[in-house]
């Protein structure tokens, strides 16, 4: 059995969000991408709107598929969020990861007053736009904006409802990044300031998906969490 890697998806994303990575990290972990439903392979079920409904559905598949090797949890944006809330959890259950590598998100407590979710079209894409929440990809094709719109939606009603996040730290290392043109890049220090154990962070190259562009640099540090805590 191989050290195993949680890999949360982004606002709109799925379990197909990670495939590029497959190739650096099969060799190094076991690779377990969980999604939220009303995507990807679950794609039938009702979307979630809830955050602690949310943290509850990605714990159970998480529990589901664990075996006895330590593991890492990686969450980029949306995922970041959850993935503190979920490390919080499983703290508290005495099976936790050994490191929680986040992306994409400036930490817990620091989102704007914001309600995305309840913006009317045509203006809630083009705040995507803006923020760089969206890919090209979606953004240049109206029959996947058409597709996506609900679960971008939803995905955003369960960050940006209940945005107050108790300040407890966890007990596990974080390992922070952000991609330099995100305009909350500078806030990423924030992190330090909910964990117990050990900090670092890098600001890398690029745009909020700025982790597609350096794949190779994430999936190092990701090797290299792990070989810290062997």
């Amino acid at each position: 059995m191989d050290y195993q890697l949680f890999m949360l998806h982004f606002s709109g994303g799925s379990i197909y969000s990670f495939n590029s990575f497959t190739s650096r990290l099969k060799d190094s972990f076991s690779l377990e991408p969980v999604e939220l439903p009303g995507r990807g392979l679950r794609y039938h079920e009702d979307l979630i709107y809830d955050k602690e409904k949310a943290v509850k559905d990605l714990i159970f598949q998480i529990k589901e598929r664990r075996n006895e090797k330590p593991f890492i949890l990686f969450g980029h944006s949306l995922g970041a969020e959850l993935g503190f809330l979920i490390t919080k959890e499983l703290e508290e259950m005495g099976d936790f990861p050994s490191y929680l590598v986040v992306s994409g998100n400036p930490g817990p407590n620091m989102r704007k007053n914001e309600r995305l979710f309840e913006i009317p079209n045509p203006l809630f894409f083009e705040k995507l736009k803006e923020l760089g929440g969206l890919s090209e990809e979606i953004l240049n094709s109206a029959e996947l904006l058409e597709i996506f719109e609900p679960i971008l939606r939803a995905d955003f009603e369960i960050i940006e409802k209940d945005t107050v996040i108790s300040p407890a730290k966890i007990k596990t290392p974080i390992f922070a990044l952000m991609g330099n043109e995100e305009k909350s890049a500078d806030l990423i220090l924030n992190w330090k300031n909910y964990t117990e154990d050990r900090f670092d962070y890098n600001i890398l190259q690029g745009n909020h998906f700025f982790i597609y562009e350096n794949k190779d640099i994430i999936c190092d540090i990701l090797i290299n969490c792990k070989k810290v805590q062997e």
